[in-house]
């Protein structure tokens, strides 16, 4: 699961390209998420076999998305289900790093 990984999502602003980085440590995920120009820390995570869980708040000058993440590893792909407070999201990240 560690790695970095590219995102694009279609959302009602539009089409928005993110990058994901996350880090394991036993259970633990925690890492960081770029998006909208704005970096912001994941921590307070969880991951099982290929499976993570986490939660925060997204932030740039406009915006405060508050947001809650399901993925599933399959291969080199993070598959991503996105809860948030301006709806709900799939997407998948490819990993490049």
């Amino acid at each position: 699961m560690d790695g970095i990984y590219e995102t694009n999502i279609n959302t009602p602003m539009g089409n928005i390209n993110g990058r994901v980085t996350l880090k394991t440590n036993g259970d633990n995920i925690s890492g960081v998420l770029d998006v909208m120009g704005s970096k912001n820390q994941l921590d307070g995570g969880k991951v099982k076999g290929n499976q993570c869980y986490f939660k925060g708040n997204m932030k740039n000058n406009m915006l405060n998305i508050q947001y809650e993440i399901m993925g599933e590893l399959k291969g080199n792909t993070l598959d991503i289900f996105a809860k948030t407070n301006m709806g709900e999201f799939k997407l998948q990240g490819k990993k490049v790093g």
